[in-house]
């Protein structure tokens, strides 16, 4: 895109964004047998006259000339961008500026100011020093900006200089062009005990084929990331091949898990809290590439969600008590089993709590000891360890251990729908 100054500077600016070239059109016309007359006096004209494509038509008849091998619509000669055109958020923006003296005479103090004006702020991009143009002298510079806002940016440069007269002047020229969104990235939170599933949603908004090469979590304190879209690691199906092209309108959905610290007995209630109350999982790092291998980059605000919050009395770990758990986690048809419980007081205040197994919710799996158990007086963060007992009556995926935990010096009641699954074979 080129600007001209008025006739009543010696000056003249032209400035040209740059970017990647486009593939121009071979303008081929498929030809008809049927009309020999026509076809005749284009040959005739194709050979006088050879076009900058080669030719005029292409050899195919009417009914082939869909085939993309043999008719296809583009030539090896490259189209320079006539326009500053739309720029995507995350890509750079890149100017070649051109100052010349068009003057018979010397122009001096020649000094060159450009920002990038947008709707929050204004960017220093060049501010170079005071020069001398001979006659027909040109001064080239380069400035780059990354579009990290969306709306419109405008490119104002400003040239200030000392005319052959001796006069200050100033010349004032701004390009205005327009910063769109290239990714639209939707999310979705959910719970799954302390940990949090996150699934991402990646729409390709614009109207061109992009290129994912990289979709990177960056998580939160005090989350750790797990990438569940990549088996053992394996990147090359995800982004190798076909998979990464993502067509206008095409659409991706990625899923991510976010481990929160496992809870331990030397953990602290201030920490177990951090972990509970954390709004902020992370942000969202992506790397595409568009036409002749343009890159952009875009990186999403911080990603939030709705803090669960935490209960005052915590089941911190509960677990089927047998030696070979790791190897065998199933149980045995009709045959008692343990699973050991540590509960701990989550609260800001000492608690005297009370834990009762509900056995009417689970009846297929039966608790065959004692259902209520006194833990005593708990202080802040302190945790206590209780064994129940329990009868599996039906054999498959069984959910069981329903509980009723009551503070009875506050009256602060939880109530806890099932502690474990378990497979009964």
């Amino acid at each position: 895109m080129a600007s001209l100054m008025r006739e009543s500077h010696p000056l003249t600016l032209k400035v040209m964004r740059l970017s990647r070239p486009t593939l121009a059109d071979s303008r081929a016309l498929p030809m008809d047998s049927s009309t020999a007359v026509l076809a005749q006096a284009l040959r005739e004209a194709e050979q006088n006259r050879p076009t900058a494509s080669g030719q005029i038509f292409s050899d195919l008849q009417l009914s082939d000339a869909q085939l993309p091998l043999d008719a296809f619509p583009l030539s090896e000669a490259l189209v320079l961008p006539r326009t500053f055109g739309t720029m995507f958020l995350g890509e750079t923006f890149s100017a070649q500026m051109c100052i010349c003296n068009e003057s018979a005479f010397v122009v001096r103090d020649v000094a060159v100011n450009v920002v990038m004006q947008t709707a929050t702020q204004q960017v220093p991009l060049l501010d170079n020093g005071a020069t001398q143009l001979a006659a027909g002298q040109p001064l080239n510079v380069q400035v780059a900006h990354e579009i990290k806002e969306l709306g419109t940016h405008v490119l104002g440069c400003t040239i200030t200089y000392l005319s052959a007269q001796g006069e200050h002047r100033t010349l004032q020229r701004s390009f205005r062009f327009q910063a769109a969104n290239p990714l639209v990235v939707k999310t979705k939170v959910n719970h799954l005990e302390r940990d949090v599933l996150l699934e991402v949603q990646v729409h390709n908004a614009t109207h061109a084929t992009l290129v994912l090469e990289r979709l990177r979590f960056e998580p939160s304190s005090p989350f750790a990331a797990e990438d569940l879209n990549a088996p053992h690691g394996d990147t090359a199906l995800l982004w190798g091949g076909s998979a990464g092209f993502m067509q206008p309108g095409d659409a991706r959905q990625y899923l991510y898990r976010l481990r929160a610290p496992v809870a331990s007995e030397e953990a602290s209630v201030e920490q177990e809290r951090a972990v509970q109350y954390a709004t902020a999982l992370g942000k969202l790092d992506i790397l595409w590439r568009g036409a002749f291998g343009s890159v952009g980059r875009l990186q999403t605000s911080q990603l939030l969600r709705k803090s669960p919050g935490m209960f005052l009395i915590e089941v911190d770990k509960a677990e089927i008590d047998k030696t070979d758990i790791a190897k065998d986690p199933s149980v045995t048809l009709e045959t008692p089993f343990c699973v050991r419980a540590r509960v701990r007081n989550v609260s800001e205040n000492a608690m005297t709590i009370l834990a009762t197994v509900d056995a009417n919710k689970h009846p297929l799996v039966m608790p065959c000891g004692p259902t209520r158990h006194d833990l005593g007086d708990l202080a802040v963060g302190e945790a206590r360890e209780i064994c129940l007992e329990f009868l599996p009556l039906a054999a498959g995926v069984q959910r069981f251990g329903a509980m009723v935990f009551v503070d009875s010096v506050s009256g602060y009641t939880r109530e806890l729908g099932h502690l474990l699954e378990v497979f009964v074979a």
